[in-house]
Formats: structure tokens, sequence, C-alpha cells
């Protein structure tokens, strides 16, 4: 089973998300908005919390990971990058894929080299696969 975090940076996800990963130090308001109560945030993101926030949940026993996820969101459809990826090994240059795939071959090695990436972006909303 594929576990998805959404990544809020601005505003909440719409959809059902077991942890969602928060970017920055939400408000209590923003905070209580969020249908879930299991959270990851990165030390840095911890620190910005106002002490109003934490003392919020701690006693309404949320679940914080304190974890980082580095670098940014692949925007390309998971199945394209398998494919991507599946036709670079099978000994396509990256130029044969540039023309295949109509994106750029920079983008082709960027995603061959990086394909161990956890962070996709759908839709606009980050997900954590």
């Amino acid at each position: 089973m594929i576990t998805m975090k959404a990544h809020i940076k601005n505003k909440v996800p719409k959809g059902k998300f077991r942890t969602y990963h928060l970017t920055r130090a939400l408000s209590l308001h923003e905070i209580k908005k969020i249908p879930c109560k299991t959270f990851s945030v990165s030390p840095s993101t911890l620190k910005r919390f106002s002490k109003k926030v934490k003392e919020f949940l701690t006693h309404n026993k949320y679940h914080l990971l304190i974890e980082k996820h580095k670098g940014k969101p692949l925007e390309t459809d998971p199945k394209e990058i398998l494919e991507i990826i599946k036709a670079y090994r099978s000994g396509q240059s990256y130029r044969a894929i540039e023309k295949k795939f109509k994106i750029a071959k920079s983008t082709a090695h960027y995603l061959v080299k990086h394909a161990k990436k956890t962070k996709i972006k759908k839709s606009g909303t980050i997900i954590t696969v």
C-alpha cells in the first residue's frame, strides 16, 4: 500500500491523505481546518510554530513527525517517469527519449538520475509517495 502525503504550502489540498507535510508554520485557525491528526514537518518549520499551535497540537493528541523532504517535486506523471526510465535502461539515448516523450533532454536526464525521488506534483498538490 502506498502512503501519500499532501504538502501544505498555501492551502489545504482536497482529498484524503494519511499525513500532511507542512512546508510552513500554520496558524491555529489553519491547523483546525486540516482533516487529519498526523503531520510531518521539517525541523526548521517546527521552530516557527507559535506557542499556541504547539500547545494545541500537544493537548489534542496530534502526531508530529519530524522529517525532511529535500528537492523540488516532479511535475511529470509517475507512469511516464517509469516509461522514460525503462526507455533509457533499454538503451535509448536522451535525444531519442526527448523526441519520443516530447520533454527536454535535460529533463529526461534529471528523471533518470533522480529516479528514487518521492515528491510528485499532481494538479497543483505536492504528494509524497
